[in-house]
């Protein structure tokens, strides 16, 4: 393969890249002991208390709505999740996730659901005025089985229908047990005989932005049918001009999408490191269900997103529905969401590069052989995530290295025939037949391979693109440290001038790829080929500055094998062949 259209290639991809990024759509071991149960008056701490809407609309859907302030909150914590319930409709208010820390001080908890006026798990009824669905704000009386880690609340809608909900979770300590899993169940029952019961709809909750999604890509709402998934972005609740025209929208206030024949058979919530889903059993799923993904406002231009969902629940011969399944709300650990039913393993959400390249297939592959290994590497302490993503990058070159290998010897020997090469393309320079006629000659001659260098580089591409899109949301990195990087998941910036990070990882890493280009051999490389080359070790740090740590760790410690092997490759200058061109055959 000619060097100068393989670098050429490069440097459009590395330019691709670029523009991907720069165009990306911008809205703005404990064992667990009992379970604690507290009933509480007072609001959650830290929980915003929210207005209670009109009691005209409330009214019309699920009855008299009582404030916030006077809930009663019943809290089970097993370890793992402490679920905050309230009597404020018979919902979820609030799950501290308790081996997770909010930041790298490591004081404060991440919370799902803080700030949200509406509940997870709440029940939505349509309006039949407004046709609109809301939420049901009515009081439910809780009661408490703490042998079962249960509660049951009960309450009635604004027609006089009857609500039961029951909540329940467990230690996680069985086999198949999911410690962030509440299981739960809504039974609606007619007010009377011959009456059909009101449908109700579940709300997902929401998560808060993380410091590392500054374009709030991963703020969404998703919903799989099994085959399909739906993504839902904030960006639809937000007035766009698009991309040069392209992709132009006007803000909507809700976003609706329904299943029919195939229902969904989950409907998640999530952010870059975190998903609140709700799977229901297929017997409760019936034969349709739809979503209304909608905006949950935290301050001026700054929002999350949530939906309500609905299935069609078949109904039972005393006219009562009976929805069942598990809410799974926690940190989108790959083992731990890959493990999950009906394909949740989706959550992870890879983004795909130019929006329609995915690397979702090679993302789980390189995970699970980073998951791999890290578990043979826990004895090392906090350094273990580091020590795993430096030990995958050895295991990968020590893959790659018999082709790297036969890369570099195919272009050494390239370079012995530069002179010959170089002649012939002088001689045919207006005969580009011929010229390519010549060259397959000399190299059938002398048994060279143009294309030995090709297949290292499609191999190297998957695995760089592999990991840019699975580090972005790898939570099993979030806080981890390494060296003087303070967090993996995040860029390792050790100082700030005037508001700008100063990363050192993405400076070493340019550093060295610098170095193992001007070691890897280019036969008949003029400027051009070498400028093309060069730019690539400045536009990779830019491309990795602002991402996690753990990228530009992998591709340092990449560049420096690279530059181990190419010393190790080298054949000396003095074995060099120079072939002389070959003399014209006389005519006649």
């Amino acid at each position: 393969m000619d060097r100068k259209n393989l670098f050429l290639g490069l440097g459009c991809v590395s330019l691709a890249l670029f523009l991907y990024i720069l165009n990306a759509p911008k809205p703005t071991p404990v064992v667990p002991g009992a379970p604690k149960v507290v009933e509480s008056g007072a609001a959650a701490p830290g929980k915003a208390l929210a207005a209670v809407p009109a009691a005209s609309s409330v009214g019309a859907a699920g009855g008299i709505a009582i404030n916030p302030a006077d809930a009663k909150r019943v809290t089970l914590e097993n370890g793992f999740v402490k679920v905050t319930f309230t009597s404020r409709g018979g919902a979820i208010e609030t799950v501290e996730l308790l081996k997770q820390f909010a930041d790298t001080e490591r004081k404060g908890k991440v919370v799902f659901n803080d700030k949200n006026a509406e509940a997870a798990l709440a029940l939505g009824v349509r309006n039949a005025v407004t046709n609109k669905v809301e939420p049901v704000y009515s009081e439910f009386v809780a009661s408490v089985d703490e042998k079962a880690r249960a509660v049951t609340f009960t309450g009635k809608l604004s027609d006089g229908t009857r609500v039961i909900r029951r909540f329940s979770l467990n230690l996680g300590e069985k086999e198949g047990e999911e410690p962030y899993a509440v299981r739960f169940s809504t039974q609606v029952v007619p007010s009377a005989a011959g009456v059909a019961a009101t449908r109700v709809w579940l709300s997902t909750g929401c998560w808060n932005l993380t410091a590392g999604d500054t374009i709030n890509q991963y703020i969404s709402v998703l919903a799989h049918d099994g085959d399909d998934l739906t993504r839902v972005g904030t960006d639809v609740f937000v007035d766009s001009s698009g991309f040069f025209g392209l992709g132009s929208h006007k803000a909507v206030a809700e976003q609706p999408a329904a299943a029919v024949g195939k229902p969904y058979q989950w409907v998640a919530s999530g952010n870059q490191f975190f998903a609140s889903i709700v799977h229901v059993d297929a017997a409760s799923r019936g034969t349709r269900s739809e979503i209304l993904a909608r905006p949950v406002e935290f301050a001026k231009d700054t929002r999350g997103i949530q939906a309500f969902a609905y299935w069609e629940s078949p109904v039972a011969a005393d006219a009562s529905i009976l929805t069942e399944g598990n809410f799974f709300v926690g940190p989108k650990e790959y083992a731990r969401v890959s493990a999950l039913a009906d394909g949740q393993v989706a959550v992870l959400q890879f983004s795909k590069i130019l929006g329609f390249i995915s690397f979702g297939a090679i993302c789980k592959l390189l995970l699970a052989c980073l998951g791999g290994v890290h578990s043979l590497l826990t004895w090392t302490g906090g350094w273990s995530w580091g020590w795993a993503i430096v030990i995958l990058t050895v295991l990968i070159k020590i893959l790659t290295w018999p082709l790297t290998a036969a890369q570099q010897r195919s272009a050494i020997k390239m370079q012995q025939f530069s002179g010959p090469m170089k002649e012939l393309r002088e001689k045919y320079k207006d005969n580009s037949e011929k010229l390519n006629k010549e060259m397959m000659k000399l190299y059938q001659e002398h048994k060279i391979n143009p294309f030995a260098g090709c297949l290292p580089i499609f191999i190297q591409i998957p695995i760089f693109f592999g990991l840019y899109t699975a580090f972005q949301t790898t939570v099993e990195l979030r806080l981890e440290s390494f060296l003087w990087i303070h967090d993996l998941a995040a860029p390792d910036t050790v100082f700030s001038i005037g508001g700008f990070g100063i990363n050192i990882l993405p400076v070493l890493m340019g550093i060295t790829m610098w170095i193992s280009m001007r070691m890897t051999p280019m036969p008949s490389a003029d400027d051009t080929q070498k400028i093309i080359m060069y730019t690539m070790a400045l536009v990779f740090p830019v491309i990795c500055y602002s991402l996690p740590a753990a990228l530009s760790l992998y591709m340092t410690v990449q560049n420096l094998l690279t530059i181990l092997q190419a010393k190790m490759t080298k054949v000396p200058t003095a074995e060099v062949v120079v072939v002389e061109s070959r003399p014209k055959k006389a005519k006649g």
